[in-house]
């Protein structure tokens, strides 16, 4: 049974809705990794991932896990999942080259290490600008069999392609991988595994680098991001990171608003899938979108904004 070098689901030329489809049974790739490749059109969404079943069939197999977040998108749930791994592993934060300029890295390392109670090492690296790649290609060659996971969109394949010059499907679509991808390069096993589905509002990755938007908010003030509105009860200092790209606007507030969540004194609110924002001074904040999509925690960021 072939199996397709981009996704992983085995090629079949029978059912051009199911995962593998290629109209000529000798190709490389399934119709739908090549439609992304060259058109970045999807075709289907594949076989959607139960993040269970998932984390069983990893915890199952035997070598090294790296472990990828992306840095927008670090919240509870992840982390959570990132914990019940059993295997030894490390946690990786890909996409630093989307990190802002005014944040220093050794302390936004070490204030996830301790907001989230990580044990192990974290390393953050970029398939674009190839930060600390070096490291990642270290640990393959040391622990000979590696298998890299995450949720969808953090970068798996993106890295993977990067180390080994493979030609893994990437794409911003959920789902991108289907099935384990095995690669043997040298002596060394590197695992692809399928992405963990988020439970996000949305699903955006940026461009560029992500420059920190601040906004002084009066309190009969409030900010749409989107179609997510935000307002504090108290005038506040926010700073938000995010996709530049996403339109933000300062409205005025015409109606009686609900501030039922607390945010404290130098805390983010992180909107999944999106980013998150930091507020200066305690509050309660309203925001109209259901609890599930968003998290308070102390900033990541530290108060500090000093260039590295």
């Amino acid at each position: 049974m072939k199996k397709c070098l981009g996704c992983g689901a085995i090629l079949q030329d029978t059912d051009s809705e199911a995962p593998g489809y290629t109209p000529k049974i000798g190709e490389d790739l399934c119709m739908r990794c090549f439609k992304l490749k060259h058109y970045g059109v999807l075709t289907n969404a594949g076989k959607t991932q139960d993040n269970m079943i998932l984390l069983k069939k990893i915890n199952k197999k035997k070598g090294f896990v790296i472990f990828l977040i992306d840095f927008l998108n670090i919240y509870e749930d992840i982390i959570n999942i990132y914990k019940k791994i059993t295997l030894p592993k490390i946690l990786v934060i890909t996409k630093s080259d989307l990190i802002p300029k005014n944040i220093k890295k050794h302390k936004l390392l070490k204030n996830i290490k301790d907001i989230y109670e990580i044990n192990e090492d974290i390393i953050l690296t970029s398939a674009k600008t190839k930060e600390n790649i070096h490291l990642l290609e270290n640990i393959c060659l040391t622990e000979k069999n590696v298998i890299f996971t995450g949720f969808t969109n953090a970068g798996k394949s993106s890295i993977i392609n990067t180390l080994i010059g493979s030609n893994i499907t990437v794409s911003k679509c959920v789902n991108t991988t289907q099935e384990f991808i095995e690669k043997k390069v040298d002596g060394v096993i590197i695992t692809d595994a399928p992405g963990f589905i988020s439970n996000n509002y949305i699903d955006n990755v940026p461009k560029n680098i992500v420059k920190p938007l601040s906004y002084q908010l009066a309190s009969k003030y409030y900010l749409k991001i989107a179609n997510i509105d935000i307002a504090s009860e108290i005038s506040n200092n926010l700073t938000l990171y995010l996709d530049n790209a996403i339109n933000v606007a300062k409205r005025k507030i015409k109606e009686e608003l609900n501030y039922d969540i607390i945010v404290p004194s130098n805390y983010d609110l992180v909107i999944k899938g999106l980013g998150f924002i930091r507020f200066s001074h305690a509050t309660k904040v309203y925001i109209n979108i259901d609890s599930k999509f968003y998290e308070i925690r102390p900033t990541i960021i530290g108060g500090n904004y000093e260039q590295d």
